[in-house]
Order: C-alpha cells, then structure tokens, then sequence
C-alpha cells in the first residue's frame, strides 16, 4: 500500500508542475501584458489548487498512515529530518500561499491585481515547492 501511495504522490507532483507552469505563465502574461482576467485563468487557478489538495491528501495519508519516515520524526539526521519535519512544512506553506493567491485574485477589483495576485503568490509557492524537492536524490519517475 505504501509504495502504490507513494507511486501516485510521485506522479501527481508532474501534474502540479504542469499546472503550476501553465497558472503562473498565464498569470504573468496577463499581469505584465495588462490583458483581462478570463474564465481560463480561474479555471486554471482551481485546477492548480484542486491538484495541490490532491497531493496534500496523498502526503497526509503518507505522512500519518504509511511512512517510515513520520514514525522517526525530528532531528536524529539530516534525511529524516528533511522527510518528517522540512519538506511537510515547505509543501504546506506552498499550499497555503497557492490556495490565498487564488483566492484574494478571484475577489480582486481589477483584472491587473487579478493577476498580480495570482502571479506573485504562484511564484512564490513554487520556490516554496522548489525548496521543498530534494532534486539530487530523488527519482524522476517511480517505475
């Protein structure tokens, strides 16, 4: 159960990157190119954080129910401390970010500070995210 968890945590991640790229290029090019705010970039919006909350409830279940990591939780080394304590963390904020800049964009008065909004806060939850991968040890794909 663990691994097959962990096998759709892993995959869904390509997905967040994917949407993620696409919301925060969408929301940059409205911001700067002072275009309206569409029904595209809303939707856009919600599947970036539909797919976030996916990964969170895939994480959560992970964390709480099958890792070895969470059972070792705290600072007995560097690994499990990055596994139980700063990755959770970094990928929470992430989310909290993603999740408000989508929402204070969706109540904005103008379609520029629509996509300020949207733009600044997905920028930030992907360096958030960014932070939060260690790039060098992990596979790409869990096959």
């Amino acid at each position: 159960m663990y691994s097959f968890v962990l096998l759709l945590h892993s995959w869904n991640r390509w997905a967040v990157v994917l949407a993620l790229l696409a919301a925060l290029g969408r929301a940059w090019w409205g911001w700067l190119g002072r275009r309206p705010y569409h029904t595209t970039d809303r939707r856009l919006g919600a599947v970036l954080t539909g797919l976030l909350h996916l990964q969170l409830l895939l994480g959560l279940i992970l964390y709480f129910g099958l890792s070895p990591w969470a059972r070792r939780a705290g600072p007995a080394d560097a690994t499990t401390h990055f596994w139980s304590v700063t990755h959770i963390s970094l990928m929470l904020t992430a989310i909290v970010v993603a999740q408000l800049g989508q929402s204070i964009a969706r109540r904005a008065a103008t379609d520029a500070a629509r996509h300020r909004w949207a733009a600044l806060s997905y920028l930030l939850a992907t360096a958030l995210i960014a932070l939060g991968i260690p790039f060098a040890s992990r596979p790409w794909f869990r096959l």
